[in-house]
């Protein structure tokens, strides 16, 4: 199947295949909710309307794509340890306690070892549950206190897979996005997670999401350039991934308000990174964030310091 991207505009649903655009005229995926109505149906569906719609006459290219989740209405949550470099950079973290050093893995064992471990549940967590939480695309904010002394520390983009899940509990789509992290305050203890993730514009996703279409391969690139030189480049396929995306979901419910394990109006899911840039390395305000899949989409992102004024 050929890849099926869409967003929404102020006129509507658009549809993006082979580099053509097309609206989806559908009755049911209009009205006050827009995206919402077509994350409340099966994604057999929504794949028949989106291939309807791409076999109209092409629209053109939107230019303003407003944000198709509310983090307020549908949350936006987090897998962590998906990958083995991210278990390895975990661990080192452990041992450097917020210290920006190399160090050596003296094979003690660590809280990351034990969520690597398929035969235990995942790691999965809060992301962002509200409007302030979730940037624009072509922003990336990071904390200006995640070091122990409350200086500026060390912040790195994650870019990852995004999965969107339905009220259903089901995976209808996919896109890309950056869980920025305060790397250098979650490695003083785990228990800062919280803080590390989730704060002002902590959330970046690609306003267009891809038909999830689980047999088939993801890749996603990140680049990071400073004063037009590429200070960072590194990629990774979803093959690599020590967890399915449905095992991911599964336990992602169990966050649900209800008994049933879902949320009324879907939500978002993190999958875990395998780009850990180096440890000297850390965003600095102005460096361009590019984070790029074929499948997917790609985000193009300026760095900002959130302004806190406490």
């Amino acid at each position: 199947m050929q890849w099926l991207a869409f967003a929404r505009d102020r006129e509507g649903i658009v549809v993006k295949r082979a580099d053509k655009h097309f609206r989806v005229t559908r009755e049911g995926f209009q009205g006050g909710n827009g995206i919402f109505n077509l994350l409340a149906q099966e994604p057999s569906f929504v794949t028949q309307c989106l291939l309807e719609a791409s076999l109209e006459c092409d629209a053109p290219e939107p230019r303003s794509l407003q944000e198709w989740i509310r983090p307020r209405k549908s949350p936006i949550l987090g897998a962590g340890v998906t990958f083995s470099n991210s278990l390895r950079e975990r661990r080192l973290e452990t041992f450097r306690a917020g210290a920006l050093i190399d160090v050596e893995d003296d094979g003690r064992p660590t809280p990351y070892d034990v969520v690597y471990d398929t035969a235990n549940p995942p790691e999965v967590f809060f992301k962002a549950t509200d409007y302030g939480h979730l940037a624009n695309d072509w922003d990336i904010w990071i904390r200006p206190d995640g070091a122990q002394d409350g200086s500026f520390g060390s912040s790195v983009p994650e870019p990852e897979r995004v999965l969107v899940v339905n009220r259903m509990g089901q995976i209808v789509a996919q896109t890309v996005g950056s869980d920025t992290t305060a790397r250098q305050l979650e490695s003083l203890s785990p228990l800062y997670l919280p803080a590390a993730k989730t704060y002002l514009g902590c959330t970046t996703l690609s306003p267009w999401l891809t038909v999830y279409e689980p047999a088939l391969e993801v890749v996603i690139s990140m680049e990071i350039i400073r004063d037009g030189q590429r200070m960072y480049f590194d990629e990774y396929s979803s093959t690599t991934m020590k967890r399915s995306p449905e095992s991911l979901v599964r336990h992602a419910r169990t966050l649900a308000p209800g008994l049933n394990g879902l949320f009324e109006d879907g939500f978002a899911l993190f999958t875990g990174t395998g780009i850990i840039p180096p440890i000297d390395f850390s965003l600095q305000v102005g460096d361009r964030v590019i984070i790029d899949s074929p499948q997917l989409g790609r985000i193009d992102a300026t760095t900002n310091v959130v302004p806190y004024n406490f």
